[in-house]
């Protein structure tokens, strides 16, 4: 099977549009600290909106493969099947 591939940028902007807000009160995070204490933050909500997100790409076709989030936003990497003649 022949694929394609697209990199899409989730700007911070765009990202507050979709409900998705990262700030330091609201982060998608689970950490541990030197003595020994960790905590989560409420995560439920961030993670139905990130979700909703990425199922737009998914319905498209689209599969993530690769994700990172950045100071300006969240780099995603992305891969669908295509048919055709495979290149050379």
């Amino acid at each position: 099977m022949r694929y394609e591939y697209t990199v899409r940028i989730f700007s911070m902007e765009e990202l507050k549009k979709e409900n998705v807000v990262i700030d330091p009160q609201k982060n998608i995070v689970y950490a541990c600290r030197p003595d020994g204490g960790c905590e989560a933050h409420d995560m439920t909500e961030q993670l139905e909106n990130l979700s909703e997100l990425f199922n737009r790409m998914g319905d498209r076709g689209w599969e993530l493969i690769e994700l990172f989030f950045r100071p300006l936003g969240i780099v995603s990497y992305w891969k669908r099947g295509v048919r055709g003649k495979r290149l050379k």
